[in-house]
Order: C-alpha cells, then sequence, then structure tokens
C-alpha cells in the first residue's frame, strides 16, 4: 500500500482551506454591501429630516391675492376689410375698381396709407392668380384708426364701395403695457395692505414676502356701440336699417390684473 511522501501536502486538506477561504470572502463581501446599504439609508433620512425641517419653517406664512382694475380709452382701432369681386347687371366688378375705389375713400376719410397692411400673404397674389373669367377673385386688409372719429369719418366715406366684408378685430392702446404694469403694482400693494390687515386682526405683524405669483390677463374688449355691419352688397334697406345708428362710440377698455403673493408673519 502506497503511502504520501511526508512533504506533500493533504490535497484535501487545501481544497477544504480553499472552500473556507471562499466562504469568508463572500460573507465579508454582503458585509460590505450591507453597511454601503446602511449608509445610504441613514443619508437619506437626514436628508428628509433637513427637507421637513425647511419645509415647517416655511408654513409661518399668509397667503393673500391682491387685484387692481382701470378702464382707458383705446387709440388703436383695427378693421379688417374684405374686397371680393361680384357681378352687377351681368357684368363683373374688378378687384382693380374695388381696390381703387377703396383707396380713393381711403383719402378722402384723410387717414394715412401707412396704416394700412395686406391682412393675409395671398392677398398680394390677387392679380395673377385665378385667371378663370368665372373665377372671382378677392383682397384682404388690415386698416389701423386712432378713435371712434376716426372710425366714424372712414365709415361714412367708405359706403359707396361694395365691399364683401367689414369688421372689427380688436381694440387696444399704444401705452398699454405701462398699464399692465402699472395695475400689477397697485394689486401687489392691496395684497400687502389685506395680509397686514388680516394679520393685526390676530395681533400678529407682517413679514417680508416670500413668493409673488402674476396672473396675466387680457384687456376685456368692448364691443362699439354703434353696429359694425358684415356689408354684403349694402342695399337701400340695409342703409335705412343703419342710418338711426350713424353715431359711434366705444366703452372703455377694462384692465385687470391680479397678483397672489405669500408674506412671513412674525
Amino acid at each position: 500500500m502506497e503511502r504520501n511522501h511526508p512533504w506533500q501536502p493533504d490535497i484535501i486538506k487545501l481544497n477544504d482551506l480553499s472552500f473556507v477561504l471562499s466562504a469568508g470572502l463572500l460573507c465579508l463581501t454582503k458585509k460590505i454591501k450591507n453597511m454601503r446599504y446602511n449608509i445610504l439609508i441613514v443619508l437619506l433620512l437626514v436628508t428628509l429630516t433637513s427637507f421637513g425641517q425647511e419645509v415647517f419653517k416655511g408654513e409661518h406664512f399668509i397667503e393673500v391675492t391682491g387685484s387692481a382694475e382701470m378702464e382707458v380709452e383705446p387709440n388703436e382701432i383695427f378693421l379688417f376689410i374684405r374686397l371680393r369681386e361680384f357681378e352687377e347687371n351681368r357684368t363683373k366688378v374688378s378687384l382693380e375698381k374695388l381696390d381703387q375705389d377703396f383707396l380713393q375713400a381711403l383719402k378722402a376719410a384723410n387717414i394715412d396709407k401707412k396704416n394700412l397692411a395686406l391682412a393675409d400673404a395671398g392677398s398680394n397674389l390677387s392679380r395673377i392668380r385665378r385667371k378663370d373669367k368665372d373665377a372671382f377673385r378677392e383682397k384682404s386688409y388690415e386698416l389701423k384708426l386712432t378713435s371712434a372719429a376716426e372710425l366714424e369719418k372712414f365709415l361714412e366715406k367708405i359706403e359707396p364701395v361694395k365691399v364683401q366684408q367689414l369688421d372689427l378685430t380688436r381694440l387696444s392702446h399704444t401705452d398699454m403695457e405701462k398699464f399692465k404694469i402699472d395695475l400689477k403694482v397697485k394689486a401687489l400693494q392691496a395684497a400687502q395692505t389685506k395680509a397686514s390687515t388680516l394679520l393685526k386682526s390676530i395681533g400678529a405683524e407682517i413679514g417680508k414676502p416670500i413668493m409673488v405669483r402674476d396672473w396675466d390677463q387680457d384687456p376685456v374688449q368692448p364691443m362699439p356701440q354703434a353696429r359694425m355691419s358684415n356689408m354684403m352688397y349694402k342695399s337701400e334697406e340695409m342703409d335705412k336699417d343703419i342710418g338711426d345708428e350713424s353715431q359711434i362710440g366705444f366703452r372703455k377698455l377694462k384692465l385687470r390684473a391680479q397678483i397672489t403673493a405669500q408674506f412671513g408673519i412674525q
């Protein structure tokens, strides 16, 4: 029976030692992972605690809304005008003739031509498109006027011109942005006054502003007090109908600003 040489290691014992070392390394790796996981949890809890403290600090405030209003007389009046060919006594009235009559009416009303612009990109191509004799070409303008009196004079001079459509599209003012900023300042001041009054009623004092939120609001567009009709080749009956409403006036533009603000409580 053969025996191991005295200096040769026992193969079985070496295998056992390797297994023990592997198990130890695996256990150590798991412990390291667990430690990292625990550290992450601790950091997360610290972060949430700090955040909660900050939120709690921010809860000592009052939130109020202030508003301000004003009315202004519009000095920008925008009109949409459409000219379109039509037949009269079996003869087509050309777009060139309508355009010429319209521009003459504009001149007669002493309205600067620089306030007139094409309302769409296709209008400037009306002379070279749709040359079919049975087609009816059209052209659209946008006209800017400065007062109700100027509008009334324009309507008087354009009456003989057979326009297809005439609409008042919007009203505005040249200082609109300035008015809006002034109103926002007044709305914020109103919010501050409201917060101060409410806090004094419970024996507290208003602190520094924490947050200010602006709510943009478009001006209310008033309609003209006299009718702006869509004129489709006005007849004598329509002229009689409008006769009693020749005086044109506008309600003022209504502007409103609203501000929400938070103030600290002392």
